[in-house]
């Protein structure tokens, strides 16, 4: 009888619409062949982001022990960034002072899946971010009730989006943040909203023959400078386009037009109060063009919060200039060890 029954429970089993499929084909966004099995320092992962493969590495310490459970990061790079730039510095840093930390590829640059290529949409990588925290979230070294996330540059708008609105990231903090896209062209001057226009028609334009040729507009990512440029932007050029910041996973120095619409529509900094009761930290340079973004963001945030300024920081230099970066890194491992422990 016993036998009977075995049998019995083992082909409904069988005959379950589940059996033998892999976790994608039941739903599930775990990648079935990304590994399980972890060692200290460098792990490559991946894992399924609205059905596309997001490759990312996951750090954990030099010292960690099988067996532990410990608080994780996820860090979320710069535009047009991959994670053996900026993000990969922090990522590393931090996992050297206790932490797992993830950093990745978002879809449609680096190694992870997604057409067409570098596509650069806030919306959709604020999805593929909190598709990381699912994913950190489901490993068995990590404790999912803390998890932090860090954003660097525009990773800083796109990373408080995704903080604010899920509760699983129990502290939120930026380095350089950019939150606000729309007002790099709307600023309440005249001719803005032919700037806008213009912006809007390029893209629409590009959009469209995408969808009907396949054909990808693309513009730089990082355009050209001159002694007329602005600090930031030669920054940037050096960073990302020289040895200094250059890397083989980078892949061309461009960008998808019909990506303007949607960055310009993108602007974080009117909810980020939002995120309290959880806390924020906002890491600007002194010397930062951009420092006011990241006291415009503390200001409109709640309690508690907390602006740390690194003296003689630009925006670039808090990418990967040690004297800058390792203040900013102390300062973020003291504040997620506060509220993750």
């Amino acid at each position: 009888m016993k036998k009977i029954i075995f049998f019995v429970i083992i082909m409904m089993f069988m005959a379950s619409p589940s059996f033998g499929k892999t976790y994608h084909q039941m739903g599930g966004r775990i990648a079935p062949d990304s590994p399980t099995d972890f060692h200290p320092g460098k792990n490559k992962v991946w894992f399924l982001s609205e059905g596309a493969k997001v490759v990312g590495n996951l750090y954990l310490p030099d010292n960690y022990k099988k067996g532990q459970k410990l608080p994780a990061i996820v860090v979320v790079g710069p535009k047009g960034s991959v994670k053996e730039q900026t993000a990969g510095i922090y990522a590393k840093k931090l996992s050297q002072k206790g932490f797992i930390t993830l950093v990745f590829d978002h879809r449609t640059y680096g190694e992870s899946e997604g057409e067409p290529r570098h596509y650069e949409n806030p919306y959709m990588k604020i999805e593929d971010v909190k598709t990381a925290v699912s994913y950190i979230g489901s490993l068995s070294i990590v404790d999912k009730n803390e998890i932090g996330l860090l954003g660097v540059c525009n990773g800083g708008g796109f990373g408080a989006a995704a903080a604010i609105y899920d509760g699983r990231v129990k502290a939120y903090a930026s380095v350089s943040g950019l939150f606000d896209l729309r007002s790099q062209i709307i600023r309440g001057k005249p001719g803005d909203s032919d700037r806008l226009a213009a912006i809007m028609k390029k893209s629409a334009e590009a959009r469209q023959k995408y969808f009907e040729t396949g054909e990808v507009v693309y513009v730089k990512q990082m355009p050209d400078v001159d002694e007329n440029s602005n600090q930031l932007r030669k920054e940037a050029y050096e960073y990302y386009c020289t040895s200094r910041g250059l890397c083989p996973n980078y892949g061309e120095n461009k960008m998808a037009v019909m990506s303007m619409d949607t960055r310009r529509s993108f602007d974080i900094t009117d909810q980020i109060g939002l995120l309290a009761p959880r806390p924020y930290l906002a890491i600007a340079g002194t010397k930062a063009l951009t420092l006011g973004l990241s006291e415009t963001a503390f200001r409109r945030a709640n309690e508690p919060k907390e602006l740390f300024k690194v003296q003689g920081a630009t925006h670039v230099g808090l990418y990967d200039i040690d004297k800058y970066v390792d203040p900013a890194v102390n300062k973020l491992s003291l504040f997620y060890t506060k509220y993750l422990n």
